[in-house]
């Protein structure tokens, strides 16, 4: 008994605390999927140390003090995008990528720090249930900030969730890209219980217990809960060969969604990577959902 409560300890807290270095920043190549875009992630990293940008603070509903960055590459700019990075990662890491792709689409940039990463304050990551709040915030932010212009949100992984499970509470928002995004918490949580540590399904069900009395949050909450409701329009993309987030859940939340919606699979992609593996293709579907959606 006691080494099962050990280990539900360690899995909570290893899920949801924030630790002493929460953000991924490094790209290394221990991991197979970096292998050919190592380079690129990490000029494209050093591209963003290097642009102009403008450090942003907002409070959370729960008093959190959160923070951005602001790139406004155009002065004229008509629309302005909101990035959500992943699971202990960072905008930095996630986007630098994409960035150069998004300001040639003559749009202003913010790229938040989700709480409890980077320089936003707090402690417990909910899998985007209570970050959901925070996206509505950072609109409302947006719209203060960039006043007439159109206002679009993307994530990527815990990113996608958090913009997904926001979808039916944002207001003038033009349009959400959920890139790679799980279901809820509760269902990735079992599938990494299972398939990558081994354990048994039941254990998820006190993981999520201990979720609720200790970080204030109900993990079975479902982006497709939200998405059900949202006349928001959203673009699915996912990686045909993501092992961490399966493809089926952009599958399930893609059926939910009842806005108008595109998906993208890019059958080669591993987590995270549709953009990389497949640019021009995953570039000419953001134009189109972006640009062609002011038609």
């Amino acid at each position: 008994m006691l080494i099962v409560i050990f280990f539900l300890i360690y899995f909570y807290r290893m899920a949801f605390v924030k630790g002493r270095v929460s953000d991924i920043t490094a790209i290394t190549p221990k991991s197979e999927k970096y292998l050919g875009y190592i380079d690129q992630m990490n000029d494209s990293m050093k591209w963003f140390d290097e642009q102009p940008k403008k450090d942003v603070y907002i409070t959370s509903y729960d008093g959190l003090k959160l923070h951005a960055s602001v790139l406004a590459f155009c002065e004229n700019a008509d629309k302005t995008i909101i990035l959500f990075h992943g699971y202990r990662s960072t905008g930095k890491r996630d986007y630098a990528c994409a960035i150069a792709m998004y300001s040639s689409f003559n749009m202003n940039i913010i790229v938040v720090d989700q709480r409890a990463h980077g320089k936003s304050e707090g402690k417990i990551i909910s899998f985007g249930v209570k970050e959901r709040y925070d996206a509505r915030d950072w609109v409302e932010f947006a719209k203060k900030e960039f006043p007439n212009t159109k206002i679009y949100m993307s994530g990527i992984s815990m990113g996608s969730a958090t913009v997904m499970m926001a979808s039916d509470i944002v207001d003038g928002v033009s349009g959400i890209v959920a890139d790679c995004g799980f279901t809820s918490p509760k269902e990735i949580i079992q599938r990494v219980a299972k398939e990558d540590m081994h354990l048994p399904k039941w254990f998820a069900a006190p993981i999520g217990l201990m979720a609720r009395i200790f970080a204030g949050f109900d993990y079975s909450y479902s982006a497709k809960t939200s998405l059900a409701k949202t006349n928001v329009p959203v673009l699915f993309i996912h990686g045909g060969k993501d092992s961490f987030v399966p493809c089926y859940m952009t599958e399930e939340n893609f059926e939910a969604c009842a806005s108008k919606k595109k998906k993208v699979i890019v059958e080669e992609a591993v987590h995270g990577f549709s953009y990389l593996v497949e640019p021009e293709r995953v570039t000419e579907a953001l134009r189109t959902f972006i640009l062609g959606s002011e038609e």
